[in-house]
């Protein structure tokens, strides 16, 4: 028995290696370890799977070096792995470590399907990012300590500015990270030294530079300070038009705006794929903007065993676009502004009434024109099969109903050693948020649905958030009121769609928050605003003592235009006192509260509960 096994064992192996075709880059002219560019290698490589399936583009083990085409200050961006119509196509790094240089991509995956990108770290050896450490912080002057042969920088005419390969920057958004466990500094945020960096500096002895002026705050000695030189350059790996795509144990260390861009794609995985500070180089940070972000994608977006640290924005965001109509030009077309390019032909439109948020009818776009208008400015004439509802207004909204995806998002940590939230994810399709641990600096799930700023969409209709830790969240939450600090409660759904009287309709729906676990130094739990169907049952919340409590929100529970809410079966720590449910746009009845849970229910009176 044993040899008939080990015969078929034989035998599906020796088929496996047949099906897939391995390249070697070393064929290319590529050299490991020789720092020598092999952009170009890279791309013969890839034009000789053109037209093939089943490939396997292999690395041995080793260091890659990536070099832009131009180094003399060029906006043009460099892709280091440009796929286009490919299929089948699996890179393989074997552990190496792939280190780019300048204003580069990492990777486009543009009409591809069965893609996949495995077993390799990416870095830069000169980030878009500087840190320095906080010797001094007083009224007149800041004292910062920086290794100038990591982070290059030339002061000119008192002012300072950084360098890096073919680029030079002035730019220095900043956020600060304790100087022990190198999180972000509780009740900080974006800019928290203010412009002190654009100000007068002069060099001092042992690597110490001294800017004159007051900073913002004074943080204490010892603080690390991070200076982002750059937003938005160019994303990491951009997702684009393409079809199950796999990112499989690899490290992110830099990459100068989103680390993952996913777009108008279907079915994409990332599994141990993480954005991670490089500790090894004695950093804090890792990449520019957001782990990853997916806007208008279908099918399932899942994320499985990764930690993301360091980044300048959040660990994820799912979305759509509630693209403004501008224009009715005739009884079937629209003009849009440039975010119609988020739709194809073929798609299911729903038309959004402005003022009650909610989907109406929906369309099928038969044709997609570009324009571009006598003021310069440039947008969509969108074209349906059917007329347009017969109330639609200028104003109004449109989403993309076709390209919706589901979000599985399981086993990850989501820490402090980032700027800003968790987990942000509006999407019609199931969301399933389950046995991850958070421990963020601001909220760690934000639920939106924004039709006054970004214009994310969508109403969610299906989320579970289960078997969960979320311990000492929201360090850097809401302190003043301010909806620019990172989120009011652990779990935040804050819709820009605001409710007018009890009987408004909600915009979200079938919330649950079940079974998780709440370590809470501060009131805030959760607020919600316009959720039918909003569960928090099953849960255990216990206080600790780790931080002052500070939050702006100082009730458990804060709801606005909520319906069917179901409070029940939760474990209560007797320290955690905070047992108000505050309520507007509501009547009490509309919230089922468990005898045993000790919750009382009142009114909102005299908070400003709609920020700035």
């Amino acid at each position: 028995m044993k040899f008939i096994l080990s015969i078929l064992f034989l035998s599906a192996s020796f088929q496996l290696l047949n099906a897939k075709q391995v390249i070697q880059i070393t064929d290319f002219g590529a050299i490991p370890d020789s720092r020598k560019d092999i952009v170009n290698s890279v791309k013969e490589a890839l034009t000789s799977c053109s037209g093939q399936k089943d490939m396997i583009l292999n690395f041995p083990k080793g260091r890659y070096d990536f070099w832009p085409s131009h180094c003399d200050g060029s906006e043009e961006v460099t892709i280091g792995f440009d796929l286009n119509n490919l299929k089948n196509i699996t890179i393989e790094g074997n552990g190496s470590e792939f280190i780019f240089h300048g204003r580069m991509q990492i990777a486009m995956i543009h009409n591809c399907e069965g893609i996949t990108f495995r077993n390799f770290s990416v870095d830069w050896d000169r980030p878009y990012i500087s840190q320095a450490e906080i010797i001094e912080a007083t009224d007149s002057y800041l004292d910062i300590k920086m290794d100038k042969q990591a982070y290059p920088y030339v002061i000119e005419n008192d002012k300072i500015a950084f360098v890096g390969e073919g680029w030079r920057s002035s730019y220095t958004g900043n956020n600060l990270f304790d100087k022990n466990n190198k999180e972000i500094l509780p009740q900080t945020w974006d800019g928290a030294l203010g412009d002190i960096f654009q100000q007068k500096v002069e060099e001092r002895n042992n690597g110490v530079l001294r800017f004159y002026g007051k900073s913002k705050i004074l943080p204490p000695k010892g603080t690390i300070v991070s200076m982002a030189h750059a937003r938005y350059l160019t994303v990491g790996f951009h997702i684009h038009r393409s079809k199950d795509t796999l990112l499989k144990n690899i490290t992110i260390y830099h990459a100068l705006s989103h680390g993952v861009l996913g777009e108008l794609s279907e079915n994409i995985t990332m599994y141990n794929a993480s954005m991670t500070v490089n500790e090894a180089k004695g950093r804090i940070f890792s990449i520019v903007a957001d782990a990853s972000h997916f806007i208008n994608c279908k099918g399932v977006i899942k994320v499985e065993n990764c930690t993301h640290t360091g980044q300048g924005d959040d660990f994820i965001n799912v979305h759509g676009r509630n693209i403004i109509i501008q224009k009715i030009v005739d009884a079937k077309s629209v003009e849009v502004k440039e975010d119609g390019i988020y739709n194809t032909i073929g798609d299911e439109i729903w038309f959004l009434n402005k003022e009650t948020a909610q989907r109406g009818e929906i369309g099928i776009l038969e044709n997609i024109t570009p324009i571009k208008r006598e003021d310069g400015s440039r947008g969509f004439l969108l074209s349906f099969t059917d007329p347009l509802p017969k109330d639609l207004k200028v104003g109004d909204f449109i989403e993309n109903k076709t390209w919706s995806a589901s979000l599985v998002l399981k086993n990850c940590k989501i820490l402090k050693k980032h700027r800003a939230r968790g987990i942000l994810v509006t999407t019609p399709k199931e969301v399933i948020i389950e046995n991850n641990y958070f421990h963020t600096a601001g909220a760690a799930i934000l639920i939106e649905g924004d039709i006054d700023y970004w214009f994310e969409s969508g109403a969610n209709c299906n989320v579970r958030i289960e078997n969960n830790i979320f311990e000492d969240c929201l360090t850097s939450g809401n302190r003043d009121g301010d909806r620019w600090q990172w989120g009011d409660a652990i779990i935040s759904i804050t819709p820009s769609h605001r409710p007018v009287s009890s009987k408004t309709e909600a915009y979200h729906k079938n919330i649950h928050v079940e079974n998780n676990i709440f370590k809470v130094f501060d009131a805030p739990l959760v607020r919600a605003r316009s959720v039918k169907g909003l569960f928090f049952t099953n849960n255990e919340v216990i206080k600790t003592k780790t931080y002052e409590p500070y939050t702006w929100q100082k009730s458990a529970f804060l709801l606005d235009g909520c319906r069917d809410v179901i409070i029940e079966n939760n474990s209560i720590d007797d320290n955690y006192e905070t047992r108000d449910i505050l309520i507007e746009h509501m009547t009490k009845d509309q919230i089922k509260v468990g005898k045993d849970q000790n919750f009382k229910i009142d009114f909102v009176k005299n908070i400003k509960t709609y920020l700035n």
